[in-house]
Formats: structure tokens, C-alpha cells, sequence
């Protein structure tokens, strides 16, 4: 059973299995409660700029960073200065924190950063990004170098409690935002539900009806979607869909939600032959992965690999002997409104 099955069947929805962690997760959840609570009440530290934080509740990909590219770039167009965090996960600045981009260049350790760090900075053209689990180090390297800088954006840090968040932003998805509604590990939670009383914006990701669950947390809320900006071939030359459609597609992918991927090329009428399901964060090994995909190229005999941007950071290294089409995923508001942004900032 693969890790996204083990998910839908015991922790998206209640199974044998999720009832018998359950007890585990009643303690995990009094642990988070607790937690949240002596930091509201110690204080985290502040920062000589706004402090903007996106996150979620759940464990896995709920659409934090497409929305951090969208957010960033509406406020860069009001001529905001700002900058970015993200924790660079599995990167080599996990641990120790770096400024990977600034206002003019990407720097080539950005390469080595993480996925989701290296496609903010390739993303945001004029906005700093700095990689690295330490926030409020991360916050302390922005300042120093940006004495200008008016506000910076956290991207997962809802958790991230030692750092005075000014404005806490809040995205669930609109299926299944809950899972089963258990905290892990009998669950996809964080955190118990409750702590949504501390968002100050929430999110909806996806169409789809209102959870009604929200109705008891007085927020504003606003709903966005993903929509395909283009495809583009080895992220360089853009391909039309027909073009695509003639031609024979496999899917290669290690994301939290392998499923959505596949939604939209259903939503784009676009057909495959397989899809090859990897880890979310999965760094791809020129060696071994290479032979597998390699393998299925050659059995199923397609002509093009399909792939998202930030599994395309690290396929490009791969060398494969066929062209790899990336989909280029932008987030928008179903209803085209920043004022409510606007306001809160």
C-alpha cells in the first residue's frame, strides 16, 4: 500500500485503525492546546517589520505556496516591500538559514535549497526568499539586509508560534478539509479544529460548497482556486493543448495530493498511461528513479513526461530522453477581490 492510499483509507476517512490511534490523538491534541496556549500567553518575538503567515491545520499540501506567489505578487504590485520565508524542507538550509534570492538574481545555492524554496525565488522576481527552519533567524538575515522592508511572509508558519505573527492567514481545502477530523496520528490534524478561532483570514481552497463547520468561526473567509497559467516544455517553450493531446502522456509527481494532479488533466481533457506516484518532497535519483521512469517510457512508449513545477526542480537533473511538460499552476480568488486584504494590512 502506498503512502496516499494509507492516507485516504485510515486518515482522510475513519477506519479500524484510526479509532485504535485515537487515544494517541486525544494526547497529541491536549499536548498542541497547551502549547498554543503558553505561547499566546508568553509572547512570541517581534520583528521590526510585519510578520505575515500563511499556513494550515493539516499535515500534507493544502496550496500554501501557490497562494504565498500570489499573495507576495499582489502586494509587490501595490509597490509593498517585502520578502519571503519558507522553511526549505529536505534542503540543505533546512538547518541553516541563507538568503537564496534577492531583488535582482537567484543565487546558485538556491538549487540546493528545497523544492518549494527554489520555486518561490524562480516565482518572485524582486523579492528576497531566505530557506531555512529558524524563522526568526530567517527574519533577523531579511532585516539586516533590507532596512526598507516593510513586511515579510512566512510561508508555513501557522505552528511556528516563537515569532509575533501580525496577521494569521489560514488555507483548507474545500474537499475533505478535515480528513477524518481526527489529530494525527489518527488523522490528517495538526492541531484540534478549535485553533481556527486564532486565524484571521481563512482560505478555501478548491470549489466547492461552504463547510459548514466554518459558520461557528466568525472570520473573514474567501475562496480560491488553481488554474493551469500554461505548459510548457522542459519549463522553457510552451506547448499548446492539442499539440499535447496527439501526443502519448505519463505522469511523474511527488506531491501531497497526487490526485489533484490528475483532476486537472481530466479538467483539461487530457488522457495518460501512467502515472509513476512518488513522496511529497521526493528527491529523484539520477540513478535508480532515472531507470524506473526510463523503463516505463520505454514500456508504455509515451512521448511526453507531464510533471508539476516543483517536482520539475528536481526532475530537470534527471536527463530524461523525452521532453517533460510542466504545468504551470497559479492561484486566484473565485471572486477577484483584494480589498479584504487590503484592509487587514
Amino acid at each position: 500500500m502506498s503512502s496516499q492510499d494509507f492516507i485516504r483509507r485510515h486518515l482522510i476517512k475513519r477506519s479500524l485503525l484510526s479509532f485504535m490511534l485515537y487515544p494517541l490523538s486525544l494526547v497529541w491534541g491536549i499536548v498542541q492546546r497547551y502549547r498554543r496556549d503558553f505561547w499566546k500567553m508568553k509572547g512570541g518575538k517581534r520583528a521590526n517589520v510585519k510578520i505575515i503567515s500563511i499556513g494550515n491545520i493539516t499535515a500534507g499540501g493544502s496550496g500554501k505556496t501557490p497562494f504565498t506567489i500570489w499573495l507576495a505578487k499582489q502586494l509587490q504590485q501595490q509597490g509593498r516591500k517585502l520578502a519571503v520565508s519558507h522553511r526549505g524542507y529536505k534542503g540543505d538550509f533546512e538547518y541553516k538559514n541563507s538568503i537564496i534570492s534577492d531583488r535582482e538574481k537567484i543565487f546558485p545555492e538556491a538549487a540546493k535549497a528545497g523544492d518549494e524554496a527554489l520555486l518561490l525565488a524562480e516565482k518572485l522576481a524582486g523579492i528576497p526568499v531566505c530557506a531555512g527552519s529558524d524563522r526568526w533567524q530567517s527574519i533577523q538575515l531579511l532585516e539586516d539586509k533590507y532596512p526598507d522592508l516593510e513586511m515579510i511572509i512566512l510561508d508555513d508558519s501557522f505552528q511556528h508560534l516563537k515569532v509575533h505573527h501580525d496577521l494569521d492567514i489560514v488555507i483548507l481545502k474545500t474537499v475533505s478539509p478535515l480528513g477524518n477530523g481526527f489529530v494525527l496520528p489518527a488523522g490528517i490534524l495538526r492541531e484540534p479544529v478549535s485553533v481556527l478561532k486564532d486565524a484571521d483570514l481563512i482560505i478555501l481552497n478548491g470549489k466547492g460548497d461552504f463547510p459548514d463547520f466554518l459558520r461557528n468561526y466568525k472570520k473573514i473567509t474567501r475562496q480560491g482556486d488553481y488554474r493551469v497559467s500554461g505548459i510548457f516544455l522542459n519549463n522553457k517553450i510552451e506547448i499548446g493543448l492539442s499539440e499535447l493531446a496527439a501526443g502519448k502522456l505519463g505522469i511523474v509527481s511527488g506531491i501531497a495530493d497526487p490526485a489533484s494532479l490528475e483532476n486537472t488533466l481530466s479538467d483539461l481533457n487530457l488522457s495518460y498511461n501512467f502515472h509513476l506516484k512518488f513522496p511529497d518532497h521526493y528527491h529523484y535519483s539520477a540513478n535508480s528513479d532515472r531507470v524506473t521512469i526510463e523503463k516505463q517510457i520505454k514500456t508504455s512508449q509515451v512521448d511526453y513526461i507531464i510533471t508539476t513545477e516543483k517536482d520539475y526542480t528536481k526532475l530537470r537533473f534527471l536527463s530524461l530522453s523525452i521532453p517533460v511538460a510542466v504545468l504551470r499552476i497559479e492561484f486566484y480568488l473565485l471572486k477577484d477581490d483584494f480589498s479584504d486584504f487590503s484592509a487587514l494590512l
